[in-house]
């Protein structure tokens, strides 16, 4: 059987989803009800999505029928348009999974309260190039949305950030 990159995609899908619920089960109830409730349906998924591809794949090798659709409009695969230049959709797609990893890394290092309204600006002004008149009034918006919804009326507890553990604040 020969593995497909769309299977190693949802194997890895299936493996974030078990360490996100793995990862909070040492929590506090409150700050582990919403990775479970979004995680273990959406692993329950992964599993149901990786056992169908790996159905599909072990169905394909055993054919030797030809396909029945050209390679290139498979809408699940990832392609670069043709109007854009291969090596300026790449460094697109490095500078948004930078802005990702980036984002990540601030909150595991700070927490998420402290790295979202941070962010958010940054994103608009320098990725974005807005004016800062509607970056800091989006910024704002987000930050009492944050706050309104998660702090005030849901009463969650975000997990402090790793940085402050370290130091001892």
């Amino acid at each position: 059987m020969r593995i497909r990159p769309q299977t190693v995609f949802s194997f890895l899908v299936l493996l974030f989803f078990a360490v996100v619920i793995w990862a909070a089960k040492d929590w506090p109830v409150k700050a582990q009800l919403y990775p479970w409730v979004i995680g273990i349906p959406m692993l329950v998924l992964a599993v149901f999505h990786l056992v169908t591809d790996l159905r599909s794949s072990a169905g394909k090798s055993g054919s030797s029928a030809a396909p029945t659709e050209p390679p290139d409009s498979t809408p699940a695969d990832i392609q670069f348009t043709r109007e854009i230049d291969p090596a300026v959709a790449r460094r697109r797609t490095v500078q948004i999974f930078s802005w990702i990893f980036g984002f990540l890394l601030a909150c595991w290092l700070l927490g998420l309260s402290v790295t979202i309204p941070p962010f958010v600006f940054l994103y608009l002004k320098v990725k974005s190039g807005e004016g800062w008149t509607l970056s800091v009034a989006l910024t704002g918006a987000v930050w009492l949305l944050f706050w309104g919804l998660f702090d005030r009326l849901l009463r969650l507890p975000f997990p402090e950030g790793q940085l402050y553990l370290w130091l001892g604040l």
